[in-house]
This record gives C-alpha cells, structure tokens and sequence, in this order.
C-alpha cells in the first residue's frame, strides 16, 4: 500500500488529487477496508500542497457543484464550501431549465448559458442536450450575433486566446501560455467579417467560442480539446476604435505582407504546439483573405473555412433534400446566387461536384450556375471585370444589375441568397420564381435573421404554397392553405460537428472538398419521408448527435480510402471507434460513495409544480 503512494508522491508532487485518491482507494480490496482507510489523511501527510478543495468549485471541468457526494466532500476538502443538500445531476439540469426559462431576453439566455458553461462544464452540455433545437438559436445564431455586438459587457474572463499583431515573431511563446496541451481543435477568426455584422475586431471572440460549443454539444469533441483564437490585427470599425468597452488593440488593421506573415507564424505555431494533424477551423475571415488563405493551407495543413465549405456543405445537403421533393436531379436545376462571396461561390463549387458525380462534365455544370454580386450578373463583358475567385462561373451574357429582370429571363429553378441583404427576394421576385418551375427552390441563407432573404411566410404566400424553403437563421412553422410547413434551417451545425469528430479522430493530415460532399450526402439521407413531407430540407435538429455521429463514420471511411488518415490500423469497427472519442457528460465519480445524510421526511415538489408559483410569487 504505502510503496503505491509514495510512487505517485515522489512525481514532484504534481500528482493529479483525483488520479491520487483513486489509485489510494482502489488499493483496498473491499468496500469495508475502503470505509477504513482514511484517504484524506494519508493525502495530506504526504500532499501538504497539493491543491483542493476549493480548487475543484473554481474548475469548470471538475465543478458539480450540489451532486458532490457527501464521501467526496470529505475526501477532497469541500466540507462547509457547499451547503448541506445533496442533489443529483438530473435535479440540477431541472432547475437550470426553469433558470433559463425565466430570461425574456435571447441575451440574457446566452449570458446565463455562457456563466453555466465557465462554472460547470458537464452540466452545461447535459443543459443543452435535452433540447438542442431550444438551445441552438441561443447558443449560436442568430443571438451570438447580438452578443459578439455586447462582447465587451459580455467578456468575465478568458475563454479563448488573443494573439495580436504585435506579437509577430513571438506567436508561439503567446500559443505556450495556453495550460491545456492535449488541443485537438482550433477555431479561429480575425473577426473581420462577423456573420453580416462586418468588421467586429476582438469582439469577434464570441464566434469561435461559439462554434467550439457547437463542437462539444452537437458532436461529442471533448471540451479541453477545442481552443477558440482571435487573431487581433486591429479593426477597421471607427465606433469600436473609440468605444471604450472595445476589449482588442486600438489599430486600424493591418493588412498585406506583414498580414500573411503573420498568419503564416501562427499556423507554423499551433502545428509546433499541437501536432501535424491538429484541425484548425477559419471563420469569418473577410473576402480577400479567406479563399487566399484556404488555398494556401489547405493542403499544408488540416484546415477548412467554414464560411466556405461548411456553408458550402449544410446548402448541398438542402439541394439534396429538395431534389427529393421536386423529382430533379440537382442537375436538372438551373441555380441563380445572389451575393458572389466566398460563400456562395464556396456553394456553387460544391455543386458542381455534385452533379459531376451525377454524369455531367465540369464545364456543363459550371454553366447551369449564374452568380449576382453588387456589380451586377458576372459576365466576361461587365465593365468592372469578373473577381478573381468566381471567373469560372461569368457568362458571355450582357451584363445587367436588375436582379428581378435576371430572375425572369434566365428563368432559374432555384434561388440562393447569400447576400445580407434582407428583402432582397421581393414578392415580384418570388412570384416569377413560381411561374419558372412548379416547385421553385428558395434558399435565404444571409444570417442574422434581420439579412434573409425573404422569411418564410413570404416564399409560401407569394409561390403559392409550392415553394422549397430552407433559411439560414431559423424561422416559425408556416401555415398555407391549411397545411402547416416546417421549413428547414440551413445552419452550418448540421454538417462542421460531425466533420471535425471524424477529423479528429481518424487524425486526418488534410481535409478535400468531396469530405464535405460526403458529409451533405450523409445528412441529406437522414431525411424521413415524414420531413420532407411538411416541406423539411433537413432532418430535425433534435437529432443533431446521431447526425454528427453518422457524418464521422462516413468521413473516416473516406479519409482512409483517400489515404489522408494517420491512425493505423484501420478500425474494424467504426461505431466503437468513434464513440471511444466522444465526451460523457455525466458527472464523474472522483471517490466511492461510502456513506449519505440519513433520508429526509420531506418530498420536495417538482420544478413544473413551483414553476407558477415562482412566477406569481416574483412577478408582484
């Protein structure tokens, strides 16, 4: 007995407390030597300095707060820290349900989900689990937009990392001072283009933050494994500039050689910290940067931009789904875009190997997609010239910017708006769209909710209730005609979760474009014919884990026929290999529970039972 303790003791004394009470009370053979054996008092004898206590109260991955048992207070020094009701974990996740319930506000809702997740990691994510589709809206889009506005009322401490620009030469000493080293996952942003909010410098922290979430409750990816970065490189927002709640450097950004060179140095950085195959996520980089540096690293690196890809994927899978409603083949569409970003032409990239695996060649499916931006329709005779990232898809047609007008002579099946420009589908234009095709294809993509497109409503109202919705930001269940309609939300969740899970875990050195194809195939064939029976393009978001789960299946498959996975040998069987990644998010159990509080006379009511009487109570 004591030859195992003193083994873990002569460790310099960084033992971890958890991992040295373990070994201490599996060291005895029976519960009843295990009740005898004073664990704290040998811990502290030989661990003086260790820390406890209240150590395991101010860690969010360790945190239980109530559902610490009574054995495990008095083993790890929490006795009189916490009060003296004990609770079990499916209690706590009820009362946080009617915590969360009482906010009116969808920015309130975030800060008390953003507190929850700093305080007590496990019981966040078992939070979110019982409702994703309640929870995703708050978490995410649209309401993360609103918050990434307030970051600087909304930032307590650090969640993430900021490296600034003036940390040029010295990114790797900054990428050091994380204390976590098993990072599996990075998710960054320069925070120059936040959703359709522009240039949000430093407060664009909340977006990575965000997606890292995403990452945990949506496909399973162990927290300590994600690292969300903001690269400061100034901003360009006059108001943040001289607004003193701006939390990032006060510079005007700082763009070209010096720019790159710096994203060069943190990318050699965070394979030099975490390893050759650490995934690392771009976000809401601006045009001119994003698809510059997407083809630079991607294949150097184990990279993707989400803008690009991942927006590129989720809307795919959504053309996939309507192909089931309409009878076509995606190539049997003519496709109009408006707003020929980095998304949109992420998008039509995309489909283009869709429909070349459909039987077309290259340059006939590049000529069923006509691209709109705000110089007008891209064709080789406009004034301004075709940008360079979407030259492929101009047309020898004359130019024209009467979007309206393109609709009705070009006659496209399907519409994809990545425009931020909310309204731009007007009534005219959705009307010629149902005198184009009996089943038109409305995609409002542009996000936050305020920048779509068209709502809902308005697609079915003015296409006659035959229309194939999907939005970017989600909207209410629409009624035409009698029938009710539950239009399908086109958010990046479905698809970059269950990606990165399958990246991760296969350790894939380079991520290609057709994994995001097989990723849109995977979710559009979990579509029941019951969704796509009241107009769904996507199976319902309640669902999301088996999703993600299916899509890392599917991705480690492909990334070992593509010989791009470095986990050998080859898994047998997938589904254990997979789950073997995959977060728990019931409490640990750090000592045996030995002993309890005699049972309570009393039985406590319900949540749902004191739910109104709360409110009466508080509302006077």
């Amino acid at each position: 007995m004591l030859s195992i303790i003193h083994k873990f003791v002569i460790c310099c004394r960084c033992t971890n407390t958890l991992a040295f009470i373990r070994l201490a009370l599996q060291s005895r053979q029976n519960k009843e030597q295990r009740a005898q054996f004073s664990a704290s008092a040998v811990y502290w004898v030989l661990c003086p300095n260790l820390e406890r206590g209240i150590d395991y109260l101010r860690d969010a991955h360790l945190h239980k707060g109530l559902a610490f048992t009574l054995q495990e207070r008095q083993v790890l020094g929490l006795q009189g820290l916490l009060s003296g009701g004990v609770k079990t974990q499916e209690e706590q996740v009820a009362i946080c349900k009617y915590s969360f319930d009482r906010f009116d506000s969808p920015l309130n809702k975030y800060l008390y989900l953003s507190e929850l997740l700093e305080m007590n990691e496990r019981l966040f994510f078992s939070l979110v689990a019982t409702d994703v589709e309640k929870f995703l809206p708050i978490l995410y889009t649209p309401t993360v937009g609103l918050a990434c506005q307030r970051f600087g009322l909304v930032y307590r401490k650090p969640r993430g990392l900021f490296v600034n620009i003036f940390d040029k030469g010295h990114v790797y000493a900054v990428m050091k001072n994380w204390p976590i080293h098993d990072v599996r996952a990075i998710c960054v942003t320069d925070g120059e283009r936040i959703l359709g909010l522009g240039d949000l410098g430093a407060y664009g922290m909340g977006i990575p933050i965000g997606k890292l979430s995403l990452y945990t409750a949506l496909a399973g990816i162990k927290p300590h494994q994600c690292l969300p970065i903001v690269l400061d490189v100034g901003t360009d927002n006059e108001e943040l500039l001289v607004d003193p709640l701006y939390i990032g450097i006060r510079h005007k950004r700082v763009r070209g050689e010096e720019y790159h060179e710096f994203v060069e140095e943190f990318m050699q950085a965070c394979v030099k910290r975490y390893g050759r195959t650490t995934l690392i996520q771009f976000e809401d980089f601006a045009l001119p940067n994003a698809g510059t540096l997407l083809n630079r690293y991607r294949e150097r690196f184990c990279t993707f931009n989400d803008d690009i890809q991942g927006t590129a994927g989720v809307v795919v899978a959504g053309v996939f789904g309507a192909a089931r409603i309409t009878k076509k083949k995606v190539s049997e569409n003519k496709f109009l875009f408006l707003g020929a970003g980095s998304a949109g032409v992420g998008i039509a990239d995309l489909l283009v190997d869709a429909m070349v695996e459909e039987g077309l060649d290259k340059k006939a499916a590049q000529d069923k997609i006509y691209l709109f931006d705000i110089d007008g329709l891209l064709t080789s005779k406009r004034q301004s010239g075709l940008p360079a990232h979407a030259k492929h898809f101009g047309k020898d047609l004359e130019p024209t910017k009467d979007f309206a007008k393109a609709v009705e002579t070009l006659k496209p099946t399907c519409l994809i708006g990545a425009s931020t420009q909310g309204g731009a589908f007007t009534p005219a234009i959705l009307k010629q769209m149902a005198k184009n095709t009996e089943r038109p294809i409305i995609f409002a993509l542009s996000n936050p909710t305020d920048k779509a497109e068209c709502t809902a409503q308005a697609a079915y109202d003015n296409t006659e209730g035959r229309c194939v919705y999907s939005s970017g930001s989600p909207f209410p269940p629409v009624k035409y005609n009698n029938k009710t309609y539950y239009t399908g939300q086109g958010n990046n969740s479905y698809v970059f979760p269950g990606i990165a899970l399958g990246v991760i875990a296969a350790e894939v050195t380079k991520i290609p474009d057709s994994l995001f194809l097989t990723a849109a195939r995977s979710v559009a064939d979990m579509c029941t014919a019951e969704d796509i029976d009241v107009g769904r393009v996507y199976p319902p978001l309640s669902n999301i884990r088996k999703i993600s789960f299916e899509i890392a299946k599917k991705i480690v498959e492909r990334a070992y026929k593509l010989n791009i996975a470095s986990v050998y040998p080859t898994p047998t069987d997938l589904d254990a290999f997979i789950q073997h990644h995959i977060y728990k998010t019931k409490y640990l159990q750090y000592v045996p529970e030995l002993y309890t509080y005699p049972p309570s006379e009393y039985k406590t009511k319900s949540i749902e039972q004191i739910s109104e009487e709360h409110k009466k109570k508080f509302s006077q």
